[in-house]
Protein backbone atom coordinates (compact mmCIF):
# COMPACT_ATOMS: atom_id res chain seq x y z
CA UNK A 1 0.00 0.00 0.00
CA UNK A 2 1.48 3.39 -0.96
CA UNK A 3 2.19 5.87 1.80
CA UNK A 4 -0.27 8.68 2.29
CA UNK A 5 1.11 12.10 1.37
CA UNK A 6 1.96 14.31 4.34
CA UNK A 7 -0.42 17.11 5.22
CA UNK A 8 1.52 20.36 5.10
CA UNK A 9 0.60 23.89 4.11
CA UNK A 10 1.82 27.40 4.83
CA UNK A 11 1.09 28.26 8.46
CA UNK A 12 0.37 24.68 9.57
CA UNK A 13 1.31 23.74 13.15
CA UNK A 14 2.61 20.18 13.54
CA UNK A 15 3.37 17.94 16.50
CA UNK A 16 6.42 16.14 15.13
CA UNK A 17 7.91 13.09 16.80
CA UNK A 18 10.20 10.20 15.93
CA UNK A 19 11.88 7.39 17.83
CA UNK A 20 15.04 5.37 17.38
CA UNK A 21 14.97 2.23 15.27
CA UNK A 22 13.89 -0.75 17.41
CA UNK A 23 13.33 1.83 20.18
CA UNK A 24 17.09 2.21 20.57
CA UNK A 25 18.71 5.20 22.24
CA UNK A 26 19.27 8.19 19.93
CA UNK A 27 20.73 10.51 22.60
CA UNK A 28 23.45 8.85 24.66
CA UNK A 29 24.70 11.99 26.40
CA UNK A 30 24.65 15.78 26.48
CA UNK A 31 26.94 16.01 23.43
CA UNK A 32 24.36 14.12 21.35
CA UNK A 33 21.52 16.28 22.65
CA UNK A 34 23.46 19.47 22.01
CA UNK A 35 24.32 18.36 18.47
CA UNK A 36 20.65 17.68 17.73
CA UNK A 37 19.48 21.03 19.09
CA UNK A 38 22.21 22.82 17.15
CA UNK A 39 20.90 21.29 13.92
CA UNK A 40 17.34 22.29 14.85
CA UNK A 41 18.50 25.88 15.27
CA UNK A 42 20.46 25.89 12.00
CA UNK A 43 17.59 24.53 9.92
CA UNK A 44 14.64 26.50 11.32
CA UNK A 45 15.37 29.79 9.47
CA UNK A 46 16.57 27.95 6.36
CA UNK A 47 13.16 26.37 5.77
CA UNK A 48 10.87 29.01 7.31
CA UNK A 49 9.92 26.90 10.34
CA UNK A 50 9.30 28.00 13.95
CA UNK A 51 9.56 25.84 17.07
CA UNK A 52 7.30 26.49 20.08
CA UNK A 53 7.96 23.44 22.27
CA UNK A 54 10.37 20.51 22.31
CA UNK A 55 11.60 17.60 24.42
CA UNK A 56 14.47 15.15 24.00
CA UNK A 57 14.08 11.71 25.56
CA UNK A 58 16.53 8.82 25.40
CA UNK A 59 14.97 7.10 22.39
CA UNK A 60 12.64 9.71 20.90
CA UNK A 61 12.01 13.42 20.53
CA UNK A 62 9.07 15.82 20.22
CA UNK A 63 8.92 19.13 18.36
CA UNK A 64 5.97 21.51 18.05
CA UNK A 65 6.59 23.32 14.76
CA UNK A 66 4.90 25.87 12.55
CA UNK A 67 5.67 25.55 8.86
CA UNK A 68 5.37 29.15 7.66
CA UNK A 69 6.27 28.22 4.07
CA UNK A 70 4.89 24.68 3.93
CA UNK A 71 8.44 23.23 3.89
CA UNK A 72 8.27 20.87 6.86
CA UNK A 73 9.45 17.76 4.90
CA UNK A 74 12.57 19.61 3.74
CA UNK A 75 13.30 20.79 7.28
CA UNK A 76 12.88 17.30 8.74
CA UNK A 77 14.97 15.68 6.00
CA UNK A 78 17.88 18.01 6.72
CA UNK A 79 17.50 17.63 10.48
CA UNK A 80 17.25 13.83 10.63
CA UNK A 81 19.76 13.08 7.89
CA UNK A 82 22.31 15.48 9.32
CA UNK A 83 21.91 14.29 12.89
CA UNK A 84 22.03 10.63 11.87
CA UNK A 85 25.39 11.19 10.18
CA UNK A 86 26.78 13.04 13.20
CA UNK A 87 25.49 10.34 15.57
CA UNK A 88 26.78 7.43 13.46
CA UNK A 89 30.20 9.00 13.00
CA UNK A 90 30.52 9.73 16.71
CA UNK A 91 29.38 6.30 17.90
CA UNK A 92 30.96 4.17 15.17
CA UNK A 93 27.74 2.79 13.72
CA UNK A 94 26.12 2.57 10.28
CA UNK A 95 22.58 2.32 9.01
CA UNK A 96 19.28 3.93 9.87
CA UNK A 97 18.96 5.71 13.21
CA UNK A 98 15.23 6.45 13.22
CA UNK A 99 12.32 4.01 13.03
CA UNK A 100 10.09 4.44 9.99
CA UNK A 101 8.94 7.94 9.04
CA UNK A 102 8.54 10.69 11.57
CA UNK A 103 4.93 11.50 12.55
CA UNK A 104 3.61 15.02 12.07
CA UNK A 105 -0.11 15.40 12.89
CA UNK A 106 -1.51 18.88 12.36
CA UNK A 107 -2.57 20.78 15.49
CA UNK A 108 -5.74 22.53 14.39
CA UNK A 109 -7.45 24.03 17.45
CA UNK A 110 -6.22 26.70 19.82
CA UNK A 111 -7.03 24.76 23.00
CA UNK A 112 -5.36 21.65 21.57
CA UNK A 113 -2.19 23.68 20.96
CA UNK A 114 -1.89 24.35 24.69
CA UNK A 115 -2.47 20.67 25.48
CA UNK A 116 0.26 19.60 23.06
CA UNK A 117 2.73 22.09 24.58
CA UNK A 118 2.03 20.62 28.01
CA UNK A 119 2.14 17.05 26.67
CA UNK A 120 5.58 17.63 25.14
CA UNK A 121 7.15 19.46 28.06
CA UNK A 122 5.89 16.98 30.67
CA UNK A 123 7.72 14.03 29.09
CA UNK A 124 10.63 14.01 31.58
CA UNK A 125 8.22 14.38 34.52
CA UNK A 126 5.83 11.67 33.41
CA UNK A 127 8.77 9.34 32.69
CA UNK A 128 10.32 9.89 36.11
CA UNK A 129 13.49 11.68 34.95
CA UNK A 130 12.45 14.63 37.11
CA UNK A 131 10.21 14.19 40.14
CA UNK A 132 8.34 17.51 40.19
CA UNK A 133 7.28 20.47 38.06
CA UNK A 134 9.79 22.54 40.05
CA UNK A 135 12.63 20.24 38.94
CA UNK A 136 11.33 20.40 35.38
CA UNK A 137 11.89 24.17 35.40
CA UNK A 138 15.64 23.53 35.74
CA UNK A 139 15.82 20.55 33.36
CA UNK A 140 17.75 21.56 30.21
CA UNK A 141 16.35 19.14 27.63
CA UNK A 142 12.85 20.53 27.08
CA UNK A 143 11.62 23.97 26.07
CA UNK A 144 9.92 24.43 29.46
CA UNK A 145 12.98 25.98 31.09
CA UNK A 146 13.31 28.69 28.43
CA UNK A 147 9.65 29.64 28.84
CA UNK A 148 10.02 30.00 32.60
CA UNK A 149 13.50 31.54 32.82
CA UNK A 150 14.36 32.79 29.33
CA UNK A 151 17.79 32.10 27.84
CA UNK A 152 18.83 29.33 25.45
CA UNK A 153 17.89 28.09 22.98
CA UNK A 154 17.35 31.44 21.30
CA UNK A 155 15.59 29.83 18.36
CA UNK A 156 12.63 28.68 20.49
CA UNK A 157 9.71 31.00 19.62
CA UNK A 158 7.43 32.00 22.50
CA UNK A 159 5.24 34.51 20.62
CA UNK A 160 2.32 32.12 20.04
CA UNK A 161 2.50 30.93 23.65
CA UNK A 162 2.22 34.53 24.79
CA UNK A 163 -0.93 34.88 22.67
CA UNK A 164 -2.37 31.57 23.88
CA UNK A 165 -1.95 32.49 27.53
CA UNK A 166 -3.61 35.88 27.02
CA UNK A 167 -1.21 38.41 28.44
CA UNK A 168 1.17 40.88 26.78
CA UNK A 169 3.21 41.22 29.95
CA UNK A 170 5.93 38.54 30.21
CA UNK A 171 5.39 37.87 33.91
CA UNK A 172 1.64 37.56 33.34
CA UNK A 173 1.62 35.05 30.50
CA UNK A 174 4.45 33.00 32.02
CA UNK A 175 2.49 32.84 35.29
CA UNK A 176 -0.60 31.64 33.39
CA UNK A 177 1.51 29.04 31.54
CA UNK A 178 3.05 27.78 34.79
CA UNK A 179 -0.40 27.41 36.37
CA UNK A 180 -1.55 25.46 33.31
CA UNK A 181 1.45 23.11 33.62
CA UNK A 182 0.82 22.57 37.32
CA UNK A 183 -2.71 21.37 36.53
CA UNK A 184 -1.18 18.25 34.96
CA UNK A 185 -2.19 14.79 36.17
CA UNK A 186 0.27 13.01 38.52
CA UNK A 187 2.99 10.69 37.31
CA UNK A 188 1.86 7.18 36.52
CA UNK A 189 2.41 6.05 32.94
CA UNK A 190 5.03 6.30 30.22
CA UNK A 191 4.48 9.07 27.73
CA UNK A 192 3.98 7.45 24.35
CA UNK A 193 3.67 9.81 21.35
CA UNK A 194 0.73 7.82 20.01
CA UNK A 195 -1.38 8.58 23.09
CA UNK A 196 -3.75 11.54 23.06
CA UNK A 197 -2.44 14.48 25.09
CA UNK A 198 -3.84 14.51 28.59
CA UNK A 199 -5.37 11.02 28.35
CA UNK A 200 -5.14 8.73 31.37
CA UNK A 201 -6.65 5.31 31.87
CA UNK A 202 -9.32 4.49 34.44
CA UNK A 203 -6.89 2.53 36.60
CA UNK A 204 -4.67 5.60 37.10
CA UNK A 205 -7.63 7.77 37.95
CA UNK A 206 -9.01 5.35 40.54
CA UNK A 207 -5.80 4.02 42.05
CA UNK A 208 -3.07 6.70 42.05
CA UNK A 209 0.24 5.41 43.34
CA UNK A 210 1.65 6.78 46.64
CA UNK A 211 4.34 9.41 45.96
CA UNK A 212 6.70 7.60 48.37
CA UNK A 213 6.48 4.42 46.25
CA UNK A 214 7.26 6.35 43.09
CA UNK A 215 10.27 7.94 44.77
CA UNK A 216 11.51 4.55 46.00
CA UNK A 217 11.22 3.18 42.46
CA UNK A 218 13.29 6.07 41.07
CA UNK A 219 15.90 5.69 43.83
CA UNK A 220 16.24 1.95 43.12
CA UNK A 221 16.44 2.53 39.39
CA UNK A 222 19.17 5.16 39.78
CA UNK A 223 21.20 3.09 42.24
CA UNK A 224 21.01 -0.23 40.39
CA UNK A 225 21.68 1.42 37.00
CA UNK A 226 24.82 3.03 38.44
CA UNK A 227 26.04 -0.34 39.76
CA UNK A 228 25.74 -1.78 36.24
CA UNK A 229 27.40 1.25 34.61
CA UNK A 230 24.44 2.41 32.51
CA UNK A 231 22.06 5.34 32.74
CA UNK A 232 18.43 5.10 33.92
CA UNK A 233 17.38 6.58 30.57
CA UNK A 234 18.93 3.62 28.75
CA UNK A 235 16.98 1.23 30.99
CA UNK A 236 13.69 3.07 30.46
CA UNK A 237 14.33 3.30 26.71
CA UNK A 238 14.01 -0.48 26.44
CA UNK A 239 17.56 -1.33 25.42
CA UNK A 240 18.03 -5.08 25.10
CA UNK A 241 21.66 -5.46 26.10
CA UNK A 242 22.61 -7.71 29.03
CA UNK A 243 23.05 -4.93 31.61
CA UNK A 244 19.81 -3.09 30.76
CA UNK A 245 17.74 -6.30 31.00
CA UNK A 246 19.39 -7.23 34.31
CA UNK A 247 18.70 -3.77 35.75
CA UNK A 248 15.03 -4.01 34.75
CA UNK A 249 14.76 -7.48 36.29
CA UNK A 250 16.43 -6.45 39.56
CA UNK A 251 14.44 -3.23 39.95
CA UNK A 252 11.13 -4.96 39.24
CA UNK A 253 11.85 -7.78 41.69
CA UNK A 254 12.94 -5.43 44.48
CA UNK A 255 9.92 -3.15 43.97
CA UNK A 256 7.55 -6.08 43.89
CA UNK A 257 9.04 -7.46 47.11
CA UNK A 258 9.21 -4.17 49.03
CA UNK A 259 6.09 -2.29 47.90
CA UNK A 260 2.42 -3.12 47.49
CA UNK A 261 2.41 -2.04 43.85
CA UNK A 262 0.75 -3.98 41.04
CA UNK A 263 2.81 -5.42 38.21
CA UNK A 264 0.74 -3.28 35.84
CA UNK A 265 1.85 -0.13 37.68
CA UNK A 266 5.49 -1.25 37.77
CA UNK A 267 5.35 -1.95 34.04
CA UNK A 268 4.10 1.59 33.38
CA UNK A 269 6.91 3.04 35.47
CA UNK A 270 9.43 0.85 33.64
CA UNK A 271 7.89 1.77 30.25
CA UNK A 272 7.32 -1.83 29.20
CA UNK A 273 4.45 -4.23 28.58
CA UNK A 274 2.87 -5.86 31.60
CA UNK A 275 3.48 -9.42 30.37
CA UNK A 276 7.18 -8.59 29.82
CA UNK A 277 7.45 -7.19 33.35
CA UNK A 278 5.75 -10.29 34.75
CA UNK A 279 8.20 -12.53 32.86
CA UNK A 280 11.23 -10.69 34.29
CA UNK A 281 9.84 -10.82 37.84
CA UNK A 282 9.29 -14.57 37.58
CA UNK A 283 12.57 -15.36 35.81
Amino acid sequence: MPRRPRVDFAGAVHHVYARGIEKRVIFHDDLDRTAFLRRVGLNLPKWGVRCFAWALMANHFHLLLQSDKGRLPSFMHCLLTGYSKVFNDRHGRVGHLFQNRYKSPVVEKSGYFRDVVRYIHLNPFRSGIVLSIEQLEEYPWTGHRRIIHGGAPEWQDTSLLQTEFHDHDREGWVRNYRMFMEMAQPVGEPFEPENDPGHRGAEDACFPEPPSSRKEFIDLLNRISALHGISPEQVLAGERNYDAVNVRREVLKKCRFRMKISIAQLARWMRMKENSARYLINS
